[in-house]
């Protein structure tokens, strides 16, 4: 009886031993496991994320300047320009006989949108040559802060004085020149330019 217990007892701790092993084995895989299928999770979510065509790029800078001359070489034009400000007890724009005249309620100089409106008489000392202009001449506007804006020229048309829309563009950066026309310079005539680059000083 003794034997057959001595026998029992030992099939019983080989058992044991055996199913120990077998559970700590088990264990140890589940847990080698577990970091490794983890990993793969994480790279089948990155997969299926969609993938980004590009950086998103930092918004560009305007570089501006107030106007304070005006140059275009090709028709012996060179101006200081003034600040031109709109009366309304009379319904008038400041004038100068020999100088230009920046809008000032018009968009500063710059690299971006607006359009920058100079204006002034047509007189041999002023804006006068300005009907001899052939497109592409260059316009060149100095500002306050050491920058050259140049312009090149596009095309022109007249309006009647109360036209006003020329105050209220929008688009690409450009330069309105202004100056009467008509036998009686009872016209408006527009000079458009189309922004080109900018020079430092």
């Amino acid at each position: 009886m003794q034997a057959e217990l001595a026998t029992t007892f030992k099939k019983v701790r080989y058992y044991s031993s055996v199913s120990l092993l077998y559970l700590l084995t088990l264990l140890f895989a589940v847990a080698a496991f577990k970091p490794i299928s983890h990993s793969i999770h994480t790279v089948a979510i990155a997969r299926s994320l969609p993938v980004e065509v590009a950086a998103e790029q930092p918004s560009k800078q305007i570089i501006t300047g107030k106007p304070t001359r005006i140059v275009i070489k090709d028709l012996s034009i060179d101006l200081p320009i003034d600040e031109g400000r709109f009366n309304p007890a009379d319904g008038s724009w400041s004038l100068s006989g020999y100088h230009a005249q920046y809008a000032m309620v018009t968009p500063l100089a710059n690299d971006s949108n607006g359009n920058t409106f100079i204006y002034g008489h047509n007189n041999k000392y002023v804006f006068g040559p300005l009907k001899k202009i052939s497109k592409g001449t260059v316009a060149q506007i100095y500002t306050d802060n050491n920058k050259i804006f140049n312009y090149s020229f596009d095309s022109t048309y007249a309006v009647t004085p109360d036209n006003t829309s020329v105050l209220y563009y929008q688009g690409p950066s450009i330069l309105t020149v202004q100056t009467c026309s008509g036998a009686w310079n009872e016209q408006r005539q527009m000079y458009v330019f189309n922004f080109q680059q900018i020079q430092d000083l």
